[in-house]
Order: C-alpha cells, then sequence, then structure tokens
C-alpha cells in the first residue's frame, strides 16, 4: 500500500470519527436518533395485532376491531322485523363486532354517519314484515361510512356476515310459522342484502385525497417551518433580522404566515389533480374546506416552532420533525382506520391535530357535511392553534434573545 493510499485511508477514518463525534455532542439528536427506531417497531406492532382464526357460526369472530357503533334503523316495525331486529342485536353482543345504536328513521342515522358517531347503519325498510310472512324474500340495507375504505369494507362484510346467520336461522325459528308460503321461502334466501352509497360515488380516492391534503398541510407546517427558522440561525441570517426595529412576534407570526400559504397551496394542488384525472368532487362547502385547512395549518405550526426553538441545528430539527410526523401519520386515522388500534392508542390519536384535520377535511369534502357536522373538528383546531401558538410565541422570544 503507497504512503499516499494509507493517507487517504487515515484522512477518511478521521472525517468519520469527526462527524460521529459531532454527533455524539448533539444529544437532543442522538436521542431522537434512538427513539426513531423504537418508535417504529412499537408502533406498528400495536398497529397491525395478530387476529387469528375466525369461525362465525360459533359465535367467534376474530378481527382487529370491536364495538364498532353502528345505527339500526327499524322501519318496519312488525314482528319478523323485530325479531331480526333483536337477533342482530344479539349477534353483535355475542361476537363483539358492533355497538348497537337504534335510530328512528335513516335520515338521522344518516347524519350521524357522517359526523362519524356511527361507522354504518342496517336499515330494515317498511314493508319487511309483510315480505316475509307472504313467502317472498325481504331487503335489509346497509349503509357504511365510505369516508375510510378499509374501515367500510370491513363494516359491511360484517353486517353481512351476521345478516346470513340471521337468514339461515329464520328457516328454523319462523318458517314453521309461515304454512304453505314455507315451501317458497325455503327455495331462495330470506333476506336479500342491499348496499346503499351514503354520498354518490363509489370512487375509493373521493376519501383518501382529503387524508393526503392533511398530511401535506402537515408536513408543511412542520418541516417547513423547522427548516426555514434553523437554516437561518445556522446562516446567521436570523442575527440580521432581529437587529432590525421589527417586533418578534411580527418574524415567527409572518413565518407561519408563509408556512401556511405554502402548505394551503400544496393541499390544493393536491385536490386539483385529484379532480382533474380522478374524478374527486367536493360535495361541502369549499369555504368551510379552507377554514379547516387555515386552522390545521395554524395548530401544527404551533407544535412546529417550539420544536424548533429546542434545537439549534437543521438536522435535529427535521430528526424530531421525523418524530413527531412519524405517529401523528399513522395513529390519526390517515392511513389506518383508528379503530383499529388498542383503545389506549385510539385515545392517543385522537389527541392529535392532524386526526381532527383529515376527519374534517373528508366530512366535507367526501360526505357534504355542514358547518354544525364539522363543529367538534374546528372547535379542537382551533383551540391546538390558540394554545400552541400562544406558547410558542413568548418561547420563539426567550430562545432568540439569547
Amino acid at each position: 500500500m503507497t504512503n499516499s493510499l494509507r493517507e487517504d485511508l487515515r484522512v477518511t477514518f478521521r472525517m468519520a470519527h469527526k462527524d460521529l463525534l459531532d454527533f455524539w455532542k448533539a444529544k437532543m439528536l442522538v436521542a431522537a436518533f434512538t427513539i426513531m427506531p423504537l418508535l417504529w417497531m412499537a408502533m406498528f406492532g400495536f398497529m397491525y395485532p395478530q387476529t387469528g382464526s375466525s369461525n362465525p357460526y360459533s359465535g367467534k369472530i376474530s378481527t382487529p376491531y370491536s364495538n364498532i357503533p353502528i345505527a339500526l334503523v327499524n322501519e318496519d316495525g312488525g314482528n319478523v322485523a323485530s325479531r331480526v331486529a333483536s337477533q342482530f342485536r344479539e349477534i353483535a353482543s355475542s361476537t363483539g363486532l358492533f355497538n348497537v345504536r337504534d335510530f328512528p328513521n335513516f335520515n338521522l342515522a344518516r347524519e350521524k354517519i357522517i359526523m362519524g358517531a356511527v361507522k354504518g347503519a342496517v336499515v330494515i325498510p317498511d314493508g319487511f314484515s309483510e315480505a316475509l310472512t307472504s313467502g317472498r324474500s325481504a331487503t335489509i340495507t346497509v349503509v357504511v361510512d365510505d369516508a375510510n375504505p378499509q374501515l367500510a369494507s370491513l363494516v359491511y362484510q360484517e353486517a353481512t356476515m351476521a345478516l346470513r346467520m340471521i337468514s339461515d336461522g329464520l328457516r328454523r325459528q319462523i318458517l314453521s310459522q309461515l304454512g304453505s308460503n314455507a315451501v317458497a321461502l325455503a327455495a331462495s334466501d330470506p333476506l336479500s342484502i342491499e348496499r346503499k352509497l351514503l354520498v354518490g360515488t363509489t370512487n375509493t380516492f373521493q376519501f383518501l385525497s382529503p387524508g393526503f391534503m392533511a398530511l401535506i398541510l402537515l408536513n408543511g407546517a412542520l418541516s417547513g417551518l423547522a427548516a426555514a427558522v434553523t437554516r437561518e440561525r445556522e446562516q446567521g441570517t436570523m442575527d440580521g433580522v432581529l437587529i432590525a426595529p421589527i417586533s418578534r412576534t411580527s418574524i415567527i407570526v409572518g413565518k407561519v404566515i408563509a408556512q401556511t400559504v405554502r402548505g394551503t397551496i400544496q393541499a390544493l394542488m393536491v385536490l386539483a389533480v385529484s379532480m382533474v384525472f380522478f374524478g374527486v368532487r367536493i360535495y361541502g362547502s369549499p369555504v368551510l374546506m379552507l377554514l379547516l385547512m387555515v386552522l390545521a395549518v395554524a395548530s401544527f405550526s404551533g407544535v412546529g416552532v417550539i420544536v424548533t426553538c429546542m434545537t439549534q441545528e437543521q438536522e435535529t430539527a427535521m430528526m424530531l420533525m421525523m418524530l413527531l410526523n412519524l405517529p401523528m401519520i399513522f395513529l390519526s386515522g390517515v392511513v389506518v382506520p383508528v379503530e383499529q388500534l388498542p383503545e389506549w392508542l385510539q385515545v392517543v390519536g385522537k389527541m392529535l391535530p392532524l386526526y381532527y384535520a383529515a376527519d374534517g377535511l373528508r366530512k366535507v369534502i367526501a360526505l357534504g357535511a355542514d358547518l354544525a357536522m364539522v363543529l367538534w373538528d374546528i372547535g379542537i383546531l382551533s383551540a391546538y392553534a390558540l394554545v400552541t401558538l400562544s406558547v410558542a410565541i413568548p418561547v420563539f422570544h426567550k430562545v432568540i434573545s439569547r
């Protein structure tokens, strides 16, 4: 080995040693670096639990979900309809699949579905009992919350499974009371299950694009703000801004406004592409949609400012932002349904602002929700924005004045 090659190797290893030492001295960066893989694996371990096997006819249905709230609407009121409704409640209770809630009419149930209070509805229509007692097949309508396609598919499948069990049991439980009509009814399924759309579309992207918009807003507010502030501090341009005769509050509010504009433009670009190429429609008010977007960015920005003030280096700031982003992305119902998580993680997910941003945008864009239906989302995002920005501004004052 030549002297020149040995010298190059020595310099190479010294540079690597220096970078590792610099990394080790950045304690915040080391902490985030250590926590990230542990958090990643723990989070995915809880998100995708082992569910085992299913045997619905023995009352054992293996699923990561349990006690999913679902509406039961009995518009018929006859004896047979009441028996079917009672059997559906018993199956839901014994299997732990659904938490059944009774509603007097479908319009009220539909409103609760849009608001997210229930995830679907089983509707026994008027004339149901008369059809069965006349030896004809009777129709039951199932409506699901399509705002989350994965959960919607599962709710429909499990509701259908329960209704099929009831259909099989009808031959043993009530056919003996139908006389000569029993032969005609026995030749076909007593129950016919019909899926009704909550909105006039089966386009999956209609319900995915609002979640993508919320992610864009999150990334712009957190990562963009962190990069902007720490980059100016590293380059020294922040010092020039600080000696100018301007208010410290104006500096941080200006940066928040800039990130709000950037994030909103990016989210609108996602929506525009979705509308042009994938047939997405805005069923609700565009003004209400913009209000939710602005509140979402404001709530994310406050968190971003606080975390940015804790760091000096851009690399550390970006690592901390990733540490915040990942749990929010996977625990807020954007990637997987919140209902799939263990109950304690559902509580965590519903404490995050991204959950309410994605939920509100889905309701307005995909389901046509009005102001009253997203008032809770608006209230939570407003509270987040008010509290985090109220903390972030004095923290920023204190840090940059050092």
